[in-house]
């Protein structure tokens, strides 16, 4: 279980995150949803301890994560920035095994090897795996980063946009692993997205951000009209397609 407990963070400045407290069951997606500017990368970045909050904690499992050494916390919590950085010269397979750090002793083991070779399996990413990381395209960089983050086993995955320079296949590829890594290993993943009809396909709960509070938290009942007028400043409709919401926005 993942309980964040009134997390407030700011940067010196107006507040960015108030109060913020919800909580994920083990094997759920959780959709961090809301424009840009309302904290959700600041959010996944505090729940991980990354940045530390001026008040509010988060607590997995039943530990403060604040509590945590570096190498401890990364053996359960993997964070995939939306920013992965410019590409630097090592192999695919080498950069995913960066992934099993935190268990390092003086080298790699059979079972290191054998995970990353899993993963990069599971993402079509096998073929590609003595390539150079610069020789990749954006999209298949940022899969090779989701590989490493959940070469780490975390028991909780903090992926801050996650599909954004991935095409329509790949999108639909990765949210399903994550989902299915959720369900079938217990996992928790907070996921920061954009895409709404991505995000009401793939999470079991939603989590609305703004003016740096909580506006709404919950499954799919609050992806309302309302609330996405409130939010986003859209007009929208909500459509059932095989028993999922589909949004669709008014053009203007």
């Amino acid at each position: 279980m993942l309980e964040v407990e009134d997390l407030s963070f700011d940067y010196g400045g107006p507040p960015v995150l108030r109060e913020v407290s919800f909580g994920v069951e083990p094997g759920k997606v959780l959709g961090l949803l809301g424009p840009n500017g309302t904290g959700k990368t600041t959010l996944l970045r505090t729940i991980g301890m990354l940045l530390r909050p001026k008040r509010g904690r988060s607590i997995l499992d039943g530990t403060d994560l604040s509590g945590l050494s570096l190498g401890k916390r990364a053996q359960r919590v993997a964070y995939l920035p939306q920013d992965t950085g410019s590409p630097f010269p090592i192999r695919v397979m080498d950069a995913v095994l960066l992934g099993r750090t935190p268990y390092a002793r003086f080298a790699q083991s059979r079972r290191d090897r054998e995970t990353a070779a899993r993963l990069l399996e599971q993402l079509d990413l096998l073929p590609l795996a003595m390539r150079e990381m610069g020789s990749l395209s954006g999209g298949e960089r940022q899969r090779v980063w989701l590989a490493r983050a959940l070469a780490q086993e975390p028991r909780l995955l903090l992926l801050d946009e996650p599909t954004s320079s991935l095409d329509l296949k790949n999108q639909l590829g990765t949210m399903g692993l994550v989902r299915k890594l959720c369900r079938e290993q217990g996992l928790i993943a907070v996921v920061s997205i954009h895409d709404l009809n991505l995000a009401a396909a793939y999470c079991q709960q939603f989590l609305m951000l703004r003016q740096a509070k909580v506006f709404a938290q919950g499954g799919e009942e609050i992806l309302t009209p309302e609330n996405l007028r409130a939010v986003y400043g859209v007009e929208a409709e909500i459509a059932k397609v095989r028993n999922r919401r589909i949004i669709v926005p008014f053009a203007e």
